[in-house]
């Protein structure tokens, strides 16, 4: 275990401790030394009562950044166990894109009750947040932003700013419209503090806008802030009208769920197993149903090609060999080739969700073991069937069958076990993982192969 969570098990075991005593003040004095994350961690290690209590007794900013981290299960159980209005006043703080995302992914009847409790204005920009792809720039903009007239002087527009610098997301960057709120210009905080009271900002600010339409894909987005090094982007719509902004903060969590995407699909995997890996509150079934639902179609792939490349094999002529056994040899490579597949799929798979969830190596480990049963069985029946059509002949078919069962259940456990065994010795699984678990996949399949031809022979 290492420093921060034996840091995080401490603080787990103080607030229980104070909350169970009701010391409350001292609670109070303890988390304002901690980060909202490290409070938020200990919030979802404690029981609902307590998890109640604790939120009461939170100051509102702090309540309002808890919820924002958190998710639609969290969000749904605190709102509808704390007083509704203290529930308003908490909600009013929260950074509307935050709650956006949080109530898109609610109940409708719910989100329909935890919109009452919002101000006229927070409830029609929530709405039309709620309108665009979640994909899509209006998806992850924020309308907490400064915006001028251009007519303004630089000291109207100073003032103005004081009055809506509250409610704006950051304001570094001051967005200048005209009469017909359509984007015109942008300039920083320090050209205007610092230009005389009696300049107007259509002379201060900068033409040169690097904006994204709210239609756009939210990786374009990713793409202009890291080539123009931006704080934010302006969100404008078909009519160049300014909508919103994209901050730096939705642009990294833009970039870690796209990586992370991008990870799973390349370890053979989906968005949808990624979902399920991520929510705390999925069942073992449900972790073994999506992983066998995303898995398998890749698996079904390699198989078939593997079958095909054995038909080929089978064509050729080899002459003074026994034809039993070269035709049980045409299938050592499919077998090898499938017990690899689910053994790199396991592993990745492992590294990522020991990285990104509390999850025990061990429950992780059963999980892909039961994951490797269950597509091991379906892949043999499958290669048992494809074996006796290709060469009509029972025995083969039952080892192949076997041998394929066998050969993935072996590869899905080792690539969960190598992982979590070279994290516990504090090695790079990303770099050993790879070559190590393939090294010892082909020898154990191999190995697992000769051993079920004699005994079937």
């Amino acid at each position: 275990m290492d420093k921060k969570q034996e840091d995080s098990r401490d603080l787990l075991k103080d607030v229980i401790s104070l909350l169970e005593n009701n010391k409350l003040l001292d609670l109070i004095e303890l988390l304002e030394e901690y980060h909202i994350m490290d409070i938020f961690d200990v919030m979802e290690n404690l029981d609902e009562d307590m998890q109640i209590k604790l939120f009461e007794v939170l100051p509102i900013d702090m309540s309002a950044s808890i919820l924002e981290e958190s998710g639609p299960d969290f969000f749904k159980s605190i709102l509808s166990n704390i007083d509704q209005e203290h529930g308003r006043n908490i909600l009013e703080q929260m950074s509307l894109d935050d709650l956006t995302d949080i109530l898109s992914e609610i109940e409708e009847e719910e989100r329909h009750k935890i919109m009452n409790l919002l101000s006229k204005e927070d409830a029609d920009d929530v709405k039309e947040l709620l309108v665009y792809d979640e994909d899509s720039a209006g998806g992850i903009m924020t309308p907490g932003y400064i915006e001028i007239n251009k007519n303004m002087t630089a000291k109207e527009a100073i003032d103005h700013m004081r009055e809506n610098a509250l409610d704006a997301e950051t304001i570094y960057y001051i967005y200048v419209v005209d009469n017909d709120e359509k984007l015109v210009g942008v300039l920083s905080l320090r050209e205007l503090i610092t230009a005389r009271d009696s300049v107007i900002v259509e002379d201060l600010m900068s033409e040169n806008i690097i904006s994204i339409d709210v239609d756009e894909d939210r990786e374009e987005a990713v793409r202009l802030v890291s080539k123009y090094d931006l704080i934010a982007i302006p969100v404008i719509d078909k009519q160049g009208v300014l909508k919103g902004i994209i901050t730096v903060d939705d642009i990294i969590d833009v970039m870690e769920e796209e990586a992370s995407e991008d990870l799973y699909k390349l370890a053979g995997s989906s968005e949808h197993e990624r979902d399920v890996a991520e929510d705390q509150n999925a069942t073992p079934l449900q972790q073994v149903t999506s992983s066998v639902r995303a898995r398998m179609p890749w698996l079904i792939i390699i198989l078939i090609m593997g079958l095909l490349s054995t038909i080929l094999l089978t064509k050729l002529d080899f002459v003074g060999a026994d034809s039993t056994y070269v035709n049980i040899l045409f299938f050592l490579p499919v077998i090898l080739c499938l017990g690899g597949s689910i053994g790199m799929q396991s592993s990745s798979i492992t590294i990522m969700t020991l990285s990104n969830k509390d999850m025990t190596s061990l429950n992780n480990t059963l999980k892909e073991i039961l994951v490797g049963i269950i597509t091991g069985a379906l892949c043999g029946l499958i290669g048992g069937a494809g074996t006796y059509i290709i060469i009509n002949n029972e025995n083969i078919a039952l080892l192949v069958g076997i041998a394929i069962m066998i050969n993935m259940i072996f590869g899905a456990t080792i690539g969960a076990f190598v992982p979590a065994l070279l994290k516990k010795l504090d090695i790079d699984t990303s770099i050993v993982s790879a070559p190590l678990i393939s090294v010892i996949l082909d020898f154990i399949g191999i190995c697992i192969f000769f051993l079920i031809v004699t005994i079937f022979l």
